[in-house]
């Protein structure tokens, strides 16, 4: 009959105490690709500029990622980031071609396109990242990074610019 009591002693106190939880939301990504196929990741993103009396560029650099400036043209935080893709496929070799310019254009017009050169570069069998050409990979699951080159002139008008281009990336 005690050992009854203190369990139920025990319990009450329990009971009596406010619980408390917190949650939070996490989020989980995949990128899933078939066999021949080429999915895109991120896009090419030269990031917040800053136009001055005088032109100049930012690049976005195809192996690291990273953004630099000159001329003119200031960067404005650190949100540049270069396109990356994923692919898989190819029986012995893959070749990879694409656009080697892209234009942008102020959305809602009223201003001068501005123009960047691209640059490729993929992932290597060793775990870096080598530029490419057009050039002879192996066949199996690769990662591609396009970087590149803006021009931008003298005392452009502030908005977004936008652009699109091409990759291709054959499976033979």
């Amino acid at each position: 009959m005690r050992a009854l009591t203190i369990a139920a002693a025990a319990a009450g106190v329990t009971l009596g105490m406010p619980a408390h939880a917190a949650d939070t939301n996490v989020t989980a990504n995949a990128a899933i690709v078939r066999p021949n196929t080429l999915i895109k990741t991120d896009d090419l993103d030269f990031g917040t500029l800053v136009s001055g009396p005088t032109g100049g560029t930012a690049s976005v650099n195809a192996i690291t990622g990273a953004r630099t400036t000159s001329g003119g043209v200031t960067s404005v935080g650190n949100d540049a980031q270069r396109a990356t893709f994923q692919g898989t496929g190819g029986l012995l070799l893959i070749t990879v071609s694409g656009s080697t310019s892209v234009t942008l254009s102020r959305v809602g017009g009223g201003a001068p396109t501005m123009t960047a050169s691209l640059v490729r570069a993929a992932s290597t069998s060793g775990g870096g990242i080598a530029l490419l050409g057009t050039t002879l990979l192996p066949s199996g699951v690769q990662t591609y990074y396009i970087g590149g080159t803006l021009t931008v002139p003298a005392n452009q008008p502030a908005g977004d610019y936008t652009g699109t281009f091409t990759l291709t990336v054959n499976y033979l």
